[in-house]
């Protein structure tokens, strides 16, 4: 088992005890038992969590939600525990992310034959643009998945360097350098730049992260 992995089953046991924790609260006190802002402190923890184990309309996010008001006011926190647990089972099962990586991969592989498409038509620059977004979304997906923080101005090279770094280790130093190349070409063509790749050079690119996504999102 990884760290990330060790990681997130660590943190989805934290808030089922704290979950626990305010139940007893709640069934001894009732609502003045609660406090309210530990209780969206918690809610929005288990929510970010969940996300991160499958896609953004995944199960365990529409059954926690379930168990809240329509208006987010109030929320059924035995319900929502059972949620959590059923999610930590789930996950140490390896059956929740394989879902969402299996998902995630479908998606990648629909961008990587629109850019082989426009490959076959010439258009270069383009196809490698989408060949670097699938493998940039492709490992920000891998990343979060092992519960690795991943930003909304991540790009391909602090990516690649947090997949690669020793509390990961889902890249090994050659396979790091191959696809910091390949990021440099998708800047190269991006940027408006001169763009000197041939159509051979690309399509190669097109095949190597295809394989890349492959691996690591249907295979772990």
């Amino acid at each position: 088992m990884s760290i990330g992995n060790s990681l997130i089953q660590q943190r989805l046991d934290d808030l089922i005890g704290e979950g626990e924790r305010q139940w007893e609260e709640y069934k001894v006190h009732g609502n003045a038992g609660v406090d309210p802002v530990l209780l969206a402190q918690w809610v929005t923890s288990s929510l970010n969590l969940l996300d991160k184990l499958s896609i953004a309309s995944n199960r365990f996010v529409s059954e926690f939600n379930y168990n809240r008001s329509d208006d987010k006011e109030h929320i059924n926190i035995g319900g929502a525990v059972g949620v959590l647990r059923a999610a930590r089972v789930e996950y140490s099962l390896g059956l929740a992310v394989e879902y969402h990586l299996s998902v995630s991969a479908l998606v990648f592989d629909g961008i990587l034959d629109e850019a082989d498409y426009l490959l076959t038509k010439g258009y270069c620059r383009a196809a490698a643009v989408l060949i670097g977004a699938a493998l940039e979304e492709g490992l920000k997906t891998r990343a979060k998945a092992m519960g690795l923080e991943v930003g909304p101005k991540d790009t391909l090279t602090p990516i690649i360097a947090k997949l690669k770094a020793p509390d990961s280790q889902v890249l090994n130093e050659f396979e790091a350098k191959r696809l910091e190349s390949l990021a440099r070409m998708r800047n190269d063509a991006a940027h408006g730049g001169e763009f000197n790749y041939l159509p051979d050079q690309v399509s190669k690119a097109l095949a190597e992260v295809r394989t890349t996504l492959e691996q690591l999102l249907r295979h772990g």
